[in-house]
C-alpha cells in the first residue's frame, strides 16, 4: 500500500478510500440518511470528503472527547444536522475511524484546544486555522468569543480560577474548557516568551519529530548564525553530530537534522536566498529573537563597557534584521544615552530601511539626539522624515518646532500628517496658524486635515 506522506504513516490510500465507504455506510445505512441523487451527491462531495480532511488532520484525537465534540459541531453548524441527533452521529462517525486507523491516541480534552490556540497566537487567521484543522468556524468563534468573555471578568485584577467558576456565564463553559482558557490567558498575560514557546510547539507538531522547545530554538540559532554563508548540504555536513532522543523516555539517540531542516523550510520557517544559501523567515526570526534578546543585549552591553564600540556595533550588524529591529528597541531603552546615541547612529543607513526606522524610533527617546532627528527630517526618503516626526515629538524640545512647522508643507502627505502630530504633542502655540491652515484647507488629505485638527485642540488645552 502506498503511503501519502510522512506526517500521515497510517493514512494510505486503502485506508482512505475503506474510511470514505465506511463513513457514507454510517450516513445511508446505520442512520437511514436520504437517498436523493442531490443528497446522496452532497454526502460523497462535501460531508465525507470534509469530514476526511478533519479526521487526517488529528488522527492522534479519534477518542478524544473535546474532539468529539468538535465533530458534533461540524455536523450541526456545518451541514445542518439536528443538535439531537449530532452528539451520537459523532460518535459513530469516530468509532468508525478508530477502527480502521492504529495511531497513538491523546485523550487529554484540553489539546484540541491547545491546538488551536497555537495557531491562534501564531498569527493564523481564523479561515486558516479551519483548513489546518477541519475544525468548523462557529466552534472556534465561540472559543475566542469565551476566552474574550473570561478577559474582560478578570480585566487586570487578581481573580482565581474559583471565582471564575462561581461566575454564572463563565461557569457555563464547564470546567476543563474553563480552568484551560483561565490558564491560557494568565500564561499570555505574566509568562515570559509564551507566545513564542507556543509557536514553537506548533512548528513541532507539523514537523512530527521527537523535538523539545529547547532543542529548536538550538537548531534556528545555529542557522541564524551561518545565515546566507551555507547551503542545505554544508549545513547538514557541518551538524552531522546533531541528534535528539527518541524511544522509550528518550532513552535513544537519532540523527534527524537532515529531516528537521527539511521540515523547517517546508513550513517557511528556513529559506533559500537567490544564491541557495540558507536563512531564517521573517517569522522564525521574530520568534527566535525573544529567545535571543537577553544575551545579544548583554554582549553588546559587555562591549560597550570595555570601550569597544566596534565591536558593539559588529555585533548589531551581523544579526538578522528581525532580530535587529527588536535588539535596537531594547538597547534604545537600556543603555545609557550617550552609549545609546552613539551605537544606533553608527548603525543608521548601514542595513535596511526598516532597521534606519527602528534607530529612529529608538532615538526618539535620547536627549542628545535632537541634532540628529532634525538633520533626518530632510532625508530624500519620505518614510525616514515622517518617522523623525515622530521622534521629535516624543522627544519633546521646542527647538523642534519650527523644523516641524516647516514639514507641514512637505510633498508628502504621510510627512505633513506626523509633523502635525507631533507638534500636538510639543503643545507648539507658534505652530497654531500654520496647523488652522492645514485644517482648514480643503484640499488638503483627510488624515493630514484630522490631524491638525487634533493638533490644535491639544495646543488649545495647554496650560
Amino acid at each position: 500500500m502506498e503511503v501519502l506522506d510522512s506526517k500521515d504513516k497510517e493514512w494510505t490510500k486503502d485506508t482512505l478510500n475503506r474510511l470514505s465507504e465506511a463513513l457514507a455506510a454510517v450516513f445511508l445505512e446505520d442512520w437511514g440518511g436520504p437517498r436523493s441523487p442531490m443528497a446522496l451527491r452532497y454526502i460523497h462531495e462535501t460531508i465525507i470528503p470534509d469530514l476526511m480532511h478533519c479526521l487526517r488532520h488529528n488522527g492522534d484525537l479519534l477518542q478524544n472527547p473535546s474532539f468529539a465534540e468538535v465533530i458534533s459541531w461540524k455536523l450541526k453548524t456545518q451541514f445542518a444536522y439536528p443538535t439531537s441527533i449530532a452528539g451520537s452521529l459523532a460518535t459513530d462517525l469516530l468509532q468508525v475511524a478508530q477502527d480502521m486507523v492504529i495511531i497513538p491516541q491523546v485523550t487529554d480534552p484540553r489539546e484540541p484546544w491547545r491546538r488551536t490556540f497555537r495557531l491562534w497566537v501564531s498569527g493564523e487567521t481564523l479561515p486558516n486555522i479551519v483548513e489546518r484543522t477541519g475544525y468548523p468556524l462557529d466552534y472556534l468563534d465561540l472559543l475566542l468569543l469565551r476566552l474574550k468573555k473570561l478577559r474582560r471578568f478578570i480585566a487586570g485584577r487578581r481573580v482565581s480560577l474559583l471565582e471564575c467558576l462561581q461566575h454564572e456565564e463563565l461557569k457555563a463553559y464547564g470546567f476543563e474548557q474553563l480552568s484551560f482558557l483561565y490558564q491560557f490567558e494568565s500564561s499570555l498575560a505574566g509568562e515570559p516568551l509564551f507566545r513564542e514557546r507556543l509557536a514553537l510547539e506548533q512548528v513541532i507538531h507539523e514537523l512530527g519529530v521527537p523535538l523539545e522547545v529547547s532543542d529548536l530554538v538550538t537548531l534556528l540559532e545555529v542557522i541564524h548564525q551561518q545565515e546566507g554563508r551555507l547551503d542545505e548540504p554544508s549545513l547538514i555536513a557541518a551538524l552531522r553530530e546533531v541528534t535528539v532522543p527518541v524511544g522509550a523516555g528518550g532513552s535513544g539517540k537519532a540523527y534527524l537534522f537532515p529531516e528537521i531542516l527539511q521540515g523547517l523550510i517546508s513550513v517557511y520557517w528556513v529559506h533559500k536566498n537567490k544564491a541557495g544559501k540558507l536563512a531564517l523567515s521573517e517569522k522564525s526570526a521574530q520568534i527566535l529573537a525573544g529567545f535571543l534578546l537577553p544575551r545579544l543585549a548583554e554582549r553588546v552591553e559587555e562591549a560597550i563597557n570595555a570601550k569597544d564600540m566596534a565591536r558593539a556595533k559588529e555585533i548589531l550588524l551581523e544579526q538578522n534584521p528581525e532580530i535587529l529591529a527588536r535588539l535596537i528597541g531594547r538597547l534604545a531603552k537600556e543603555l545609557n544615552a550617550a552609549a545609546s546615541f552613539e551605537l544606533l547612529t553608527s548603525a543608521y543607513k548601514q542595513v535596511s530601511r526598516r532597521i534606519d526606522l527602528q534607530i529612529l524610533e529608538g532615538l526618539g527617546g535620547v536627549d542628545m539626539a535632537l541634532g540628529f532627528l532634525l538633520g533626518a527630517l530632510s532625508d530624500k526618503d519620505s518614510l525616514l522624515r515622517a518617522k523623525a516626526c515622530e521622534a521629535l515629538g516624543r522627544l519633546g524640545k521646542e527647538e523642534a518646532i519650527a523644523p516641524l512647522s516647516e514639514r507641514l508643507e512637505d510633498e508628502v502627505p504621510g510627512v505633513r500628517e506626523k509633523a502635525a502630530e507631533a507638534l500636538g504633542k510639543l503643545k507648539a502655540q507658534a505652530a497654531a496658524e500654520a496647523l488652522a491652515d492645514r485644517a482648514g484647507d480643503i484640499a488638503e488629505a483627510i488624515l493630514v486635515r484630522e490631524a491638525a485638527r487634533e493638533a490644535l485642540q491639544q495646543i488649545s488645552v495647554r496650560k
